[in-house]
């Protein structure tokens, strides 16, 4: 399989992903995000694998960037990746937040987001 681009996210892979996988890369992000805090999704640039693996991981300094808390997913059962599985693995710098993967899924089933008062006016 030929590497992704690095600047590659669920968004721009919403033409060839189903949306039950993205639900579960929601449910994913959720879990992680509450037991590490904020958490962003990100999408495997090498895996032969359609659906793609992903990770989720978390920024623990803000100053620096550093990623310290990461958990990886295999794209087809969404269960957690081996180390033997993800030794080789590359993953793409662009990632999502659960807003942003929300916001995907109901872009995915057509549903708009709820004006507000303001935004009605």
């Amino acid at each position: 399989m030929a590497l992704r681009p690095n600047d590659v996210t669920l968004n721009s892979l919403q033409e060839t992903l189903p949306v039950e996988y993205v639900r579960m890369v929601l449910s994913q992000l959720r879990d992680c995000e509450r037991s590490l805090g904020d958490a962003y999704a990100r999408v495997c640039l090498n895996a032969e694998f359609e659906p793609p693996h992903y990770c989720i991981d978390s920024t623990a300094d803000p100053e620096t960037g550093e990623t310290t808390n990461r958990e990886l997913f295999h794209g087809k059962t969404h269960k957690p990746l081996t180390a033997r599985q993800s030794s080789d693995l590359v993953w793409a710098a662009e990632r999502m937040t659960y807003s942003q993967v929300a916001d995907l899924i109901g872009a995915m089933r057509n549903f708009s987001k709820k004006k507000t008062a303001a935004a009605r006016s």
